[in-house]
């Protein structure tokens, strides 16, 4: 009896083999998401639903001269990230809602396209490469497609963390420390700790690339546009005010009710769902002190970084390609988990994990246990996935249970592996 990754498998092979067929499926699907986008973003009724308007304010603001974190759009929501998207978006603001948003969609879905064809490329077996690609953006689909019809930078930033990875895998290292960098300040979190893969094993062409990186995009670019002091003084504000909305007091944030209140059932960091576990109410918790889920989730994720560095601590030409995506895969994932904010569109680094999961599927015996721990851990990681979008399963958590749980899986197969026999 086929196992379902083989049904799957044979499937996406049937529908590759008809190459108009795939073709005009795949019209079919971005033609449909593109139109949910756009009535969203610039054809129904105001106030428009995507974050893009979000960052087109914090743009406009760049030109007027306003403090980026001062000003929000018709919602009422504030900018969040480093003033380097804003800067990037500055010359655009001048352009109809409508364009934005179409050009954004076409970004977005260009970014998804580079996603699937860049991980197909890390494959010796194209063939294999493309269908576990495939499959794991079809595992990812839902928090794909939520991404680009809200306007968000997730479809992007998993591009980016795949781009980073193929770069990283030929050797490429300037690049993909430049590439990596990029990522970073763009959007923080879920890249950063992918920074304690390349110390630990020693690359330091990419931590140099990556480090020159951030002094460009963080300090040096920004500070041409708009210079050194309104930088400066942009950074430190971003700084203070997401510090501020982590604390105890977050509370009294202006964000909070937007994006920092555990209280969100699409909030699925273990933090947020700990904290819905723990306090009945937000009432409740500002009456008490969260100091011990937030120094629990901290300790957890500091124990797992450091047990992941040190099963990931063998140098990059003693690896085989697997192995190191494998390694790759988990970094990205503990942001989410330990973060204040993980909403469930953050989620799209998860198309790494099942990657990297497929690619070990190809060749491991089928009834092996190796092999039926990661199929069944995927399986379980992408249908609670899916639950994710259904209430009251994302009050729950079970999307990050299940992502921890196939997190915990493949690190455990990671630290079992012959470490003689690195593919």
């Amino acid at each position: 009896m086929r196992t379902p990754i083989e049904l799957l498998d044979q499937g996406v092979d049937l529908l590759l083999r008809r190459r108009r067929l795939f073709i005009f499926s795949a019209i079919i699907f971005f033609a449909i998401v593109g139109t949910s986008t756009l009535f969203r973003g610039g054809i129904g009724p105001p106030p428009r639903r995507t974050d893009l308007t979000v960052f087109l304010r914090a743009a406009e603001a760049i030109r007027s001269g306003e403090n980026i974190y001062a000003v929000a759009n018709e919602r009422g929501w504030y900018y969040v990230y480093t003033p380097l998207l804003a800067i990037l978006l500055a010359p655009f603001v001048k352009l109809p809602l409508l364009a934005n948003t179409f050009m954004w969609y076409m970004l977005s879905a260009a970014a998804l396209c580079g996603t699937v064809f860049l991980s197909a490329r890390l494959a010796r077996d194209g063939p294999a490469g493309m269908r576990a690609a495939l499959i794991a953006a079809l595992f990812c689909a839902p928090t794909f497609v939520e991404s680009m019809t809200r306007g968000q930078l997730g479809v992007i930033g998993v591009f980016l963390a795949v781009a980073v990875l193929y770069l990283y895998a030929r050797g490429r290292d300037a690049w993909a420390g430049i590439l990596f960098a990029f990522a970073v300040v763009l959007k923080v979190s879920p890249m950063a700790p992918l920074i304690v893969l390349f110390l630990v094993k020693r690359d330091w062409k990419v931590c140099a690339a990556a480090l020159l990186g951030l002094v460009f995009f963080l300090l040096a670019f920004p500070s041409l546009v708009i210079g050194w002091d309104q930088n400066w003084s942009f950074l430190a504000e971003w700084n203070r005010i997401l510090n501020h909305a982590a604390s105890d007091a977050g509370q009294q944030s202006h964000i909070w009710s937007q994006l920092v209140t555990p209280f969100a059932p699409d909030n699925q960091s273990l933090y947020a769902v700990l904290t819905r576990w723990v306090w009945p109410s937000e009432a409740a918790l500002a009456a008490g002190s969260n100091f011990w889920v937030r120094g629990g989730v901290r300790a957890f994720g500091a124990a797992l970084l450091a047990a992941l560095a040190f099963a990931s601590r063998r140098k990059r030409a003693e690896t085989g390609l697997k192995r190191l995506m494998l390694e790759y895969s988990l970094f990205p994932m503990l942001m989410l988990f330990v973060s204040p904010v993980s909403e469930i569109h953050h989620y799209t680094v998860l198309f790494m994990m099942f990657l990297a999961a497929l690619f070990y599927l190809e060749e491991l015996p089928r009834d092996s246990i190796k092999y039926q721990g990661l199929m069944w851990g995927a399986l379980i990681a992408a249908v609670t996935h899916i639950m994710g979008y259904v209430h009251p399963f994302d009050e729950w958590g079970i999307p990050a249970a299940g992502a921890l749980a196939f997190w915990c899986v493949l690190f455990v197969f990671l630290a079992r592996s012959d470490l003689k026999c690195y593919d």
